[in-house]
């Protein structure tokens, strides 16, 4: 998997939670954007032993927003692209400069991508 998520906080609010955790990058860009999993939450720990699980137990309830940002590095952008189900989610890459072009599809992640600190911020429906 080229896109990894790995969890590292929820806020469990009154009908939805709030989750936030990092991106890694690896491998090739494919074309059209690489694939998120939000599945991949549903087993991780947050640093203060809270979880996901509850809301993935339908594995068709992704979340109902999410962002990737970047947290220093290279003002590079990732736009979200919204799946039919948690697992088949895009992200699209784009390159600093004027152009703004997408990251080139089945090359490798440029070295800028590759060292930004991509932070994410989902909202899952809270399943009881």
């Amino acid at each position: 998997m080229a896109v990894t998520l790995t969890l590292t906080d929820v806020d469990p609010g009154t009908t939805q939670l709030y989750v936030f955790g990092m991106v890694q990058l690896s491998g090739n860009y494919p074309s059209g954007g690489d694939t998120i999993d939000w599945t991949q939450l549903a087993k991780q720990v947050s640093m203060r032993g809270q979880t996901v699980e509850s809301s993935m137990a339908d594995p068709s309830y992704g979340p109902i927003q999410a962002g990737f940002t970047v947290q220093g590095g290279t003002p590079n952008q990732y736009q979200m692209q919204q799946g039919t189900a948690a697992n088949n989610w895009k992200m699209r890459g784009y390159s600093t400069g004027s152009s703004g072009a997408e990251f080139t599809g089945g090359a490798a992640y440029p070295n800028s991508a590759l060292n930004d600190v991509i932070t994410f911020t989902a909202q899952f429906r809270k399943l009881t």
